[in-house]
């Protein structure tokens, strides 16, 4: 059998071809493995969003974060002391 003139100009032996054709296969094999795993739905279901930020479409991490400490602040002030 000839060798492709592509092998021979860049001097790679059969051998190396058929090594870097099994390390991109392992490379998309992980990637297919990953994409699995984050589809994946776990046992716990997602936070919900606080009910004060439930009508926006997209609510970024500080208003949540915001929201957050504003409802645990009244939460605390509204809760009797233990003495």
């Amino acid at each position: 059998m000839r060798e492709s003139n592509s092998r021979r100009a860049a001097g790679m032996p059969d051998q190396l071809w058929s090594q870097h054709r099994e390390a991109a296969l392992n490379w998309l094999a992980f990637g297919l493995l990953l994409a699995a795993w984050n589809a994946a739905d776990d046992a716990q279901p997602a936070a919900r969003r606080p009910e004060a930020l439930r009508g926006y479409s997209q609510v970024s991490v500080r208003a949540v974060e915001r929201s957050t400490a504003m409802n645990l602040a009244a939460g605390a002030s509204a809760l009797p002391s233990r003495r």
